[in-house]
């Protein structure tokens, strides 16, 4: 089982059993101001904060619904210009080493170039990863904030950007009150015990706030405490008991139906009783679905759970963001066919190779799938606008 030990909760680093290991606590200097950003930016530098010992973590409670009837945004003209920045961590030589995340940022690389027509060119593309050979392409706070502007910079409408991270993430105390579980989450650059983490807040303000209208950014966030590391207005079914539709209801009944014709074959044997008790709870948790019962999650009738952060008072953006799991979760660091990779970008990889034609709640469904089983993480989906689950997912 997984346990959590301190506020850095750290990716699974072996390839069956999730194991957590104790990170240092970042140093405090508050007060202090990055050097980059003594020159009059007007961008305030992320927070340099003491990490919080809490291993409370809160799921963020809804505050508030929308009164308005959500209009879904689907339209989306490519003006064929893209841009994609892609972040991988290690921390190798660390006590809190990861295996997998620059491996993740190569893959996620080699996928979009050679599937959704973004060139690998300097100018297109920028890669943060600590065996970069380049001081500047290393992850550190003042990189990956130099990174998130160059992302959004210099684009217009029409335009696609594409970001992934792949590292720690973390959570700290909310400073500004928008948050019910009372804790930010944050991305831990490779400098972060010196410098400090980046707030969600931050990552809001730099990505969001700053993207201008009508160019569309799809987010890869494959760290722990990422449900809404983006800070957008909507999640989409963030409860993995949410309501189901009927067409998923009937496939999950005919895959139960299909496990229990397999159990009747070929005899019995103890890991056959335990898969038969696995098909008991899966036959429950459809039964609740059908007749409304069980947990669900705050949502109005299109599936979307409307947040409530201080910083979605502007106009609405077309950013959409998967990340690794819900807010209080962790999310694995480990490996497939001897390869070490995230969890989450293993799964959408995997999907995305088998089919590219899938819509949102597809792609959804399926990451939740692979994860079912294997590990504790149940991967969400944030937007900035309510799009049609049924639209086809790109990146």
């Amino acid at each position: 089982m997984e346990k959590l030990f301190g506020s850095i909760a750290q990716h699974v680093q072996s390839s069956q059993t999730p194991a957590f290991q104790s990170a240092p606590q970042p140093q405090s200097n508050s007060g202090q101001v990055a050097p980059w950003l003594q020159d009059g930016n007007s961008n305030k530098p992320p927070p340099v904060v003491s990490h919080s010992s809490s291993d409370e973590h809160i799921l963020v409670q809804p505050t508030q619904q929308a009164t308005d009837p959500y209009r879904h945004q689907n339209s989306f003209t490519s003006s064929g210009k893209k841009k994609a920045l892609l972040i991988g961590i290690n921390y190798t030589g660390t006590s809190y080493a990861l295996s997998g995340c620059i491996n993740d940022a190569h893959n996620l690389k080699n996928f979009i170039v050679q599937n959704y027509g973004y060139s690998a060119s300097p100018e297109s593309m920028v890669m943060l990863s600590e065996d970069s050979k380049n001081d500047k392409m290393i992850p550190t706070v003042k990189n990956l904030i130099a990174g998130f502007q160059w992302l959004v910079s210099n684009t217009k409408s029409g335009d696609e950007l594409f970001l992934s991270y792949s590292g720690h993430g973390a959570q700290i105390k909310d400073d500004d009150g928008d948050r019910a579980s009372g804790m930010d989450s944050t991305l831990c650059p490779l400098d972060f015990l010196t410098a400090g983490q980046i707030r969600s807040d931050d990552v809001h303000r730099y990505l969001v706030a700053a993207l201008p209208q009508g160019v569309k950014l799809t987010v890869v966030m494959d760290c722990c405490h990422s449900g809404t590391m983006m800070e957008l207005p909507y999640t989409y079914r963030p409860d993995a008991n949410g309501k189901m539709n009927p067409i998923d209801m009937v496939k999950e009944g005919m895959r139960i139906a299909a496990r229990a014709k397999g159990l009747f074959e070929g005899g019995f044997s103890m890991n056959k009783i335990n898969d038969a008790k696995n098909l008991f709870e899966d036959a429950q948790a459809l039964a609740a679905a059908f007749s409304g019962r069980g947990k669900k999650a705050e949502v109005d009738s299109q599936g979307y759970k409307k947040e409530a952060f201080n910083e979605n008072a502007g106009a609405p953006k077309q950013v959409f963001c998967l990340s690794g799991c819900m807010d209080e979760q962790t999310s694995a660091d480990t490996s497939f066919n001897g390869q070490a990779s995230g969890a989450l970008t293993f799964a959408i990889l995997s999907a995305l190779k088998e089919n590219r034609d899938v819509s949102f709640e597809e792609l959804l469904v399926q990451l939740r799938g692979f994860m079912k089983g294997k590990f504790s993480q149940i991967p969400q989906l944030s937007c900035g606008v309510p799009v049609d689950p049924q639209s086809k997912f790109s990146f």
